[in-house]
């Protein structure tokens, strides 16, 4: 069959060749790729050679290094819980003084000093931690070194039965100076500050509400002569709030009762009593001292006091000497009436013997060689005592 179409379409499939002209020029022969040849070492094998340690031997070392760390943080350890807890310390007492503005760093070098501690930066990090940084307070501190950081905080207070104290004795008819001497003298503030304080702080008493402020001798006739029991450097706030709260309690409601009744004031009544304090030679006598004022207050023409121990107080004051001519408030022969203010501190006997004055007609009194006090109404009988070899005056100091 030479016609048939199927045998023709398979010959030219066969015998067809495509042509793509100049398409593949460019790309060149076909070659099969070859294996590119293995990189070559950078560094020779000898260089890559590692450090052989038996495992054995290397747990050996690990373990050392462990006991050695286990064996300082335990020796280390130890001591600061020895110094935390006082656990070797020896059973010593030592004083400590903390100073008025001594900080924690201070407060550690005086423990550190006195053997109480061994490192100050753990007691500073304890107290730190524990909120105690600001619980230490000014003083003489009696401690033992058997006391652990705790003991040791709670016994640098205030508070604590481990502060020093002194036993003083303020008599009566002590001025204010005296007292800040005596202090001073003893440890338990110097009177400079004592001076600052009773000049300016403002104390939270009723009776000092109008007694104006600046004078070192504001409280005079306030500070209760008294026993009291003082902690060495204390604060003067706190050293003159003792004597004034004493005065606050000293007083009794009958006391209160006879001064509002008495047509004075309270400070007009204290400076009749410290003046009083100063000339009576006993008890027996503060009435009629008591006596002799009222008298010449309310009865002379010429209300002139003429008390010697009011002079001696001025002059006290400015520095000089005894004179009846004295250019001060405290003068009471040249002005009338009641001083500037109390001369002294005065106690209770004299206090209610101004309250309680004797009634008598007495205007005059003198000191005799028998060591008392001699009363006359009149002053022929006074200047005749004066006069006479039975006469004595007797000085302060």
């Amino acid at each position: 069959m030479p016609n048939d179409p199927k045998k023709k379409e398979l010959e030219a499939t066969q015998t067809f060749t495509p042509d793509f002209g100049s398409a593949f020029d460019d790309y060149g022969e076909y070659r099969e790729p070859t294996a590119e040849p293995p990189v070559r070492a950078l560094y020779r094998q000898r260089h890559l050679k590692r450090l052989r340690f038996p495992r054995l031997a290397w747990i050996a070392l690990f373990a050392a290094i462990a006991v050695g760390l286990g064996t300082l943080a335990a020796k280390w350890g130890w001591k600061w819980a020895d110094d935390v807890l006082a656990l070797t310390r020896p059973d010593e007492n030592v004083e400590i003084i903390i100073n008025e503005n001594d900080d924690l760093d201070d407060i550690a070098a005086t423990l550190k000093e006195a053997g109480a501690i061994e490192y100050e930066w753990l007691f500073k990090l304890y107290c730190k931690f524990s909120g105690s940084e600001n619980y230490f307070d000014p003083g003489v501190y009696t401690i033992n070194l058997t006391y652990d950081y705790h003991a040791l905080v709670n016994n640098l207070m205030a508070s604590a039965g481990s502060r020093e104290t002194v036993t003083l004795m303020i008599i009566e008819g002590s001025d204010s100076f005296e007292i800040f001497d005596l202090l001073e003298k003893n440890g338990v503030c110097s009177r400079e500050k004592l001076e600052e304080a009773a000049a300016n702080y403002e104390f939270d008493y009723d009776f000092l509400q109008k007694i104006p402020y600046g004078a070192s001798n504001r409280l005079e006739g306030y500070l209760f002569p008294d026993t009291y029991e003082f902690y060495l450097m204390d604060e003067p706030q706190k050293v003159l709030n003792r004597l004034l709260r004493n005065f606050e309690a000293r007083l009794g409601e009958d006391d209160l009762a006879a001064i509002q009744e008495s047509g004075y004031t309270m400070r007009q009544i204290l400076t009749m009593a410290a003046i009083v304090e100063g000339e009576a030679a006993n008890d027996e006598e503060r009435p009629k001292v008591a006596s002799v004022m009222f008298n010449r207050l309310n009865n002379w023409e010429n209300p002139l006091l003429g008390m010697d121990s009011t002079i001696y107080y001025g002059a006290k004051l400015m520095g000089t000497t005894f004179s009846t001519e004295l250019d001060s408030p405290y003068n009471t022969y040249l002005h009338p009436g009641l001083p500037a203010g109390p001369i002294c501190n005065p106690g209770l006997n004299s206090i209610r013997a101004v309250l309680h004055p004797d009634d008598t007609e007495y205007y005059y009194f003198a000191t005799g060689i028998d060591g008392v006090n001699h009363f006359f109404t009149n002053a022929d009988d006074f200047n005749a005592f004066i006069n006479s070899d039975q006469f004595q005056p007797i000085l302060p100091g």
